[in-house]
């Protein structure tokens, strides 16, 4: 077996020399490529076991470090309860109608700003005011057959021209109306912001307040309250 110089690249040098037969330079031992690859095969097996040895090790740590930051920057809140409770619309059972007419508490049959009145345009009169809190009132005079009205004008100027049953004021569809009950000098009517009374009526009229009415001589004014 013969060793190369790494000087002169001498290549016929025995395997027992120490230095070069031609340079003089000391020999050094070359390695073969089997032994360079049964050394590089062997130096590999050692590292993949020290690998193999230290990888559990290095795996957990490194799931314990995750779990750590994971702890850390995502902490674990208690969900929040609150106690509002919500609240759902009233509803109405079938055939269940809802009263949405305000009604008078003085007089449940009345809605509230109907009552009306009516003021009588004379000087000294017997009665300052009528009040008309019902659905309807007759107007007249007593009479011992018929019985009292509801509105009497018997002692007031004019009154020789008031029949019994005169007239009827009453409310109806939402709205005051007067009728002619058969009297024998009619029913007048000026309305607000005339300044004549109409002609005779001959049918039921609406009344709308600040309107003056005539029942025979005796005129009265009449609102709603």
């Amino acid at each position: 077996m013969t060793i190369n110089c790494n000087v002169c690249f001498y290549d016929r040098n025995s395997d027992k020399n120490q230095f070069c037969e031609v340079c003089g330079s000391e020999i050094q031992p070359s390695i073969t490529l089997f032994e360079a690859a049964e050394k590089g095969i062997q130096e590999g097996e050692t590292q993949t076991v020290l690998q193999t040895d230290e990888q559990p090790v290095n795996f957990h740590q490194s799931i314990n470090q995750n779990i750590n930051q994971n702890i850390n920057n995502n902490p674990v809140t208690a969900p929040v309860h609150t106690n509002i409770q919500t609240s759902s619309p009233p509803t109405l059972e079938t055939g269940e109608k809802a009263n949405i007419l305000p009604t008078n508490s003085a007089n449940p049959t009345l809605i509230t700003g109907t009552i009306a009145k009516l003021i009588p345009k004379q000087v000294g009169s017997p009665v300052p005011e009528f009040i008309i809190d019902s659905n309807n009132a007759l107007i007249g005079k007593f009479d011992t057959n018929i019985g009292p009205v509801e509105i009497d004008l018997d002692g007031f100027y004019g009154d020789e021209t008031v029949s019994s049953t005169h007239a009827e004021i009453y409310f109806e569809n939402n709205q005051w109306q007067i009728k002619d009950m058969g009297s024998t000098h009619g029913i007048y009517i000026k309305p607000t912001g005339k300044t004549r009374f109409g002609y005779r009526m001959n049918k039921p009229e609406i009344l709308n307040s600040g309107d003056e009415i005539a029942i025979g001589k005796i005129r009265l004014l009449f609102l709603i309250i």
